[in-house]
């Protein structure tokens, strides 16, 4: 009798407190999915804007406005893409836990200052209450969202090929 109070303590505990601590389990469940599927839809990303700067360049070839395209995989994590004219255009694309950040600068003609002007894109991981993994753009008054990897990348290539 005299720890009567103890029960109605942890009462009120799990009364005021369920719904935090079920919000946290699933913030930390959507988590561990973006830990586990977030570097398989990077690479996945990377394969993809490989393929669609090779298709650039088979459609430009032979064009006045031809231009080599580097793309380098600096690491597991890290991209750059160059090219030095019509357009010009100087990035990186980064995944750092449940990010992807482009930074880039770009113009018409021939390359400028890779140092001026540069832009910051942000794509956050997200993960639907069914568990599935997307991407969504971080900026926008309307962010658009990305399911699979091959539409992330048009709308990269898109960035740095529209003027």
């Amino acid at each position: 009798m005299g720890k009567e109070w103890i029960a109605n303590l942890a009462q009120d505990i799990k009364q005021k407190n369920r719904e935090a601590a079920e919000n946290f389990g699933r913030e930390q469940h959507k988590s561990g999915i973006v830990t586990a599927q977030g570097k398989p839809f990077f690479t996945a990303f990377v394969l993809c804007l490989e393929e669609d700067i090779n298709d650039v360049r088979r459609q430009l070839q032979g064009d006045v406005t031809a231009s080599e395209t580097t793309i380098q995989n600096v690491n597991p994590t890290t991209v750059k893409l160059y090219r030095g004219r019509f357009p010009w255009f100087d990035a990186q694309i980064v995944h750092n836990d449940a990010t992807i950040t482009l930074d880039y600068a770009k113009g018409l003609g021939v390359a400028g200052n890779p140092t001026l002007d540069r832009k910051t894109c942000l794509f956050t991981f997200h993960v639907a209450d069914d568990d599935t993994l997307s991407v969504q753009e971080s900026f926008g008054d309307n962010p658009r969202q990305f399911a699979q990897p091959e539409d992330l990348s048009r709308r990269i290539v898109q960035l740095l090929f529209h003027v």
